[in-house]
């Protein structure tokens, strides 16, 4: 069950035929870069939502192509779109969801950057959708011949995930036609659908073209990771500034900037991530410049590099090594400077504390270390 007041789920949509994708197995199911089509999505929501539904097509064929993990929660489909997404939406309910996502299975590239703008336009919107720009010249036809030539600029070519409060989506179903998309049930019913920027990766699979263009895009690497570690004794006489925040003003860090540990690694991981190099090479401890150094000002310049170079960083783990300072009584604050330093939601972000079992200086309290693993997607066009 959800314990806060507001509970994401989210429903992914994987009842479908497929017929015009052709083929024995539904296009949900087929390989795409060596994994199912549908695994990209899931990987992509856990993360971000509480409560996650897969509704698979009825029956037990489709076992023969896909097998999901003990820990995800199937339902079986229904006869249209609607029936489908209800079945999902009923077994959110009942874990006291109260905001959903519903997504195309058949949309395995949508980022994780476009939920996140979907679901923060849902605080203050009943039903929120991706759209992107529509950038051919569209005309309407009557048998072979051109009728008119539309107004693109008010035309959008809308995706998923969908963003409703899960509630007000059960009633619009229930009154619903036949639909091809949730927030048509929304519009049937004479309520406001507003739209964000949607993904352009995030296309469809319908047809055998669209998989090899989807092939494509999957081998341009789209995530990777980068570690980083960095190690500072005490000094007396320095204050002590870690993670962006000023702890103390004795028994500090020693270095040739302010010494702060654990940003060090940080900007060192998302670096190697993207292949950009290190802080020891683009802010060389020999020169005076950087002498003394607000770290944060070091790190803000690595992130603004990595978001130049067309990533974003999506996961920030941090483990600091080290007698002291203990990080149970102080892990929100750090996890809130360092979300403010490097532009990355708090939820995306975790620090934790280690000793070496007694190994070592770092065990005799004369100084302490940080590793960091960074996770980096790469960001919407």
């Amino acid at each position: 069950m959800c314990r806060s007041e507001t509970c994401w789920g989210a429903v992914i949509v994987a009842a479908g035929k497929g017929d015009r994708f052709g083929g024995e197995i539904p296009k949900q199911f087929t390989l795409l870069g060596g994994k199912p089509v549908i695994d990209y999505s899931i990987n992509t929501f856990t993360p971000l939502v509480e409560h996650l539904v897969v509704v698979t097509p009825p029956g037990s064929q489709w076992m023969k192509w896909w097998a999901p993990s003990a820990l995800l929660t199937t339902v079986e489909g229904g006869l249209r779109r609607q029936d489908s997404v209800m079945n999902g939406l009923l077994n959110l309910l009942s874990r006291g969801v109260t905001h959903v996502l519903v997504h195309d299975a058949a949309r395995p590239l949508v980022d994780t950057a476009c939920v996140r703008r979907v679901m923060n336009a849902s605080a203050e919107n009943p039903a929120v959708i991706p759209a992107v720009k529509v950038r051919d010249t569209v005309k309407r036809i009557s048998g072979e011949s051109v009728t008119a030539t539309l107004n693109r600029d008010a035309l959008r070519l809308v995706q998923t995930p969908q963003a409703f409060k899960l509630k007000s989506l059960l009633r619009v179903l229930a009154d619903a036609g036949d639909i091809t998309d949730e927030a048509g049930a929304f519009e049937a019913a004479g309520e406001k659908v507003v739209f964000v920027q949607g993904c352009m990766r995030n296309i469809k699979l319908t047809c055998p073209e669209d998989a090899e263009l989807m092939s494509h895009l999957v081998h341009r690497q789209s995530r990777v990771l980068g570690t980083g570690l960095d190690f500072h004794p005490f000094h007396q006489e320095r204050p002590l500034i870690f993670c962006g925040c000023r702890l103390s003003d004795t028994h500090g860090l020693d270095g040739h900037s302010d010494g702060d540990v654990v940003l060090h690694a940080v900007a060192d991981s998302i670096l190697s991530a993207c292949r950009l190099g290190d802080i020891g090479t683009l802010f060389p401890p020999g020169l005076a410049e950087w002498k003394d150094a607000d770290s944060s000002h070091l790190l803000s310049v690595c992130t603004g590099m990595v978001r130049n170079a067309g990533w974003e960083i999506v996961r920030l783990d941090v483990t600091v090594i080290g007698e002291k300072p203990r990080i149970a009584p102080i892990r929100e604050r750090l996890m809130c400077r360092l979300s403010e330093i490097a532009a990355v939601p708090l939820e995306c972000i975790w620090i934790k504390g280690t000793t070496t079992n007694s190994l070592g200086e770092l065990a005799e309290g004369k100084g302490v270390g940080c590793s960091v693993l960074a996770e980096l997607e790469r960001l919407s066009e």
